[in-house]
């Protein structure tokens, strides 16, 4: 079991694919619902022989590693006695300035798909199709192509190959977490006054799955009362991650404090803290463009590396240990605090990274749920703070930056823009 690894098909594509810089302006993608949708309308085309939504699994050694490797292709259409393994994207940017391949990794997610289905059915050769769907017109365009099962074998075997390096790494520091988290101790002589009964309420919902709501008074030590018994249950395999969720900075303060007390007593664990954008980012503005931020250019070309270095020789990661690293691999601090919590054990991070759906550790939402513990400290703010998350509100400060990207680029979305900053003044003269 030790050295096994289990991954989704996606994860180790986009790992090795990723490239290039961070950007932002106009949707790069759809939301998660809006994306679902689109989805179902082209599966709604298929015939009565074809599969949608196919969940597959495989086994595959490289490297000294046994890699369990599974994924859920869209389509599986049969056509001629030949099968299709149908990959759909739904994109927001016009599928005029889609070709063939301009998106690699779609092309490789579909092969890894191909290779399992091939794989398993003991098949020769496969026709492998992407089909973008584009959100606002319903527009679809559609690429093909035959690989073999030659083909396709080496193609995954590079694959691997190049992750060989990030998931013997996470191996090595599973079995060592393991270990540590069997040997560790309660981190102070003894209990407080129902410490041992919080921790026990703890470890017995998590291991039942359910919910635990504690009322409990100040001073009773309830950060370590949760922590410890939700490290143990890592140890146990009752899950793989925790999430600390807190409103305030002190109460962050207080989780790592209580992780660092932990790993003085022997715990090997990755904690990783999430600081909001705009306090983290090292530019006078927080603008993700590539001509104004270098942290932001080239970004996904060296963030691999940076996340290499920084679980090599960091546990406690915080901001401190955030911005030194992302310093050295001049990387965005923000998004490379993202791409570390996913390779995490524990992460600490303001209540939106789990609950708003615009900001949201979605890959976590999407894959991990089931193996992934919400410590929500004081729980009775995310009342307030649902209401913000869920009403809609427009910024100033955001259709300025529009108008700034846009000009000289597009007058007709310059001058928009523009306009509506222009109202917001006017309205802030009127009654500010």
């Amino acid at each position: 079991m030790q050295n096994k690894v289990k991954i989704s098909v996606r994860a180790l594509v986009e790992y090795i694919y990723r490239s290039g810089s961070i950007e932002t302006g106009f949707r790069s993608s759809v939301s998660l619902s809006e994306g679902t949708r689109l989805h179902q309308n082209i599966q709604k085309q298929y015939g009565e022989k074809d599969q949608k939504e196919v969940p597959l699994l495989a086994n595959i050694s490289c490297g000294g590693l046994e890699f369990i490797l599974e994924g859920r292709c869209d389509g599986l259409l049969q056509r001629n006695n030949s099968f299709i393994i149908d990959e759909i994207k739904s994109v927001s940017r016009p599928l005029a300035e889609i070709g063939e391949e301009t998106f690699p990794v779609h092309w490789a997610q579909a092969k890894c798909y191909a290779y399992i289905f091939m794989m398993n059915h003991d098949l020769k050769q496969m026709i492998v199709q992407l089909t973008y769907v584009q959100s606002d017109t319903l527009e679809e365009k559609r690429f093909e192509q035959t690989f073999s099962y030659e083909h396709l074998e080496r193609f995954m075997r590079e694959l691997l190959k190049s992750y060989v390096p990030y998931a013997e790494m996470r191996v090595s520091h599973r079995i060592e977490m393991m270990k540590s988290i069997n040997e560790l101790s309660f981190p102070f002589p003894n209990y407080r006054l129902g410490q041992r009964k919080l921790a026990g309420a703890v470890y017995k919902t998590i291991s039942e799955g359910k919910s635990l709501y504690a009322n409990a008074p100040t001073g009773i030590g309830k950060t370590i009362s949760t922590l410890f018994p939700a490290v143990k249950a890592i140890g146990e395999g009752e899950i793989q991650r925790i999430f600390y969720l807190t409103a305030k900075t002190i109460t962050r303060q207080a989780a790592e404090e209580a992780l660092a007390m932990m790993q003085k007593s022997g715990l090997e664990l990755k904690a990783v803290t999430v600081t909001a954008k705009d306090k983290i980012c090292f530019k006078d503005e927080t603008r993700c463009q590539k001509e104004y931020c270098e942290f932001a250019n080239g970004y996904y070309d060296r963030v691999n590396g940076a996340i290499l270095d920084l679980l090599k020789h960091e546990n406690m990661i915080n901001r401190t240990a955030i911005e030194k690293y992302a310093h050295k691999h001049r990387v965005c601090p923000f998004e490379f605090s993202l791409d570390a919590a996913y390779a995490a054990d524990a992460i600490i991070a303001d209540y939106n990274y789990v609950f708003d759906p615009r900001i949201s550790l979605k890959r976590f939402i999407e894959e991990e749920k089931k193996k992934t513990v919400l410590l929500t400290d004081e729980a009775h703010n995310l009342v307030d703070r649902g209401r913000e998350m869920y009403s809609a509100a427009l910024n100033k400060s955001s259709f300025l930056q529009l108008s700034r990207i846009f000009k000289g680029k597009d007058e007709g979305i310059q001058k928009s823009a523009k306009r509506v900053n222009e109202m917001f003044v006017a309205l802030k003269k009127k009654y500010g």
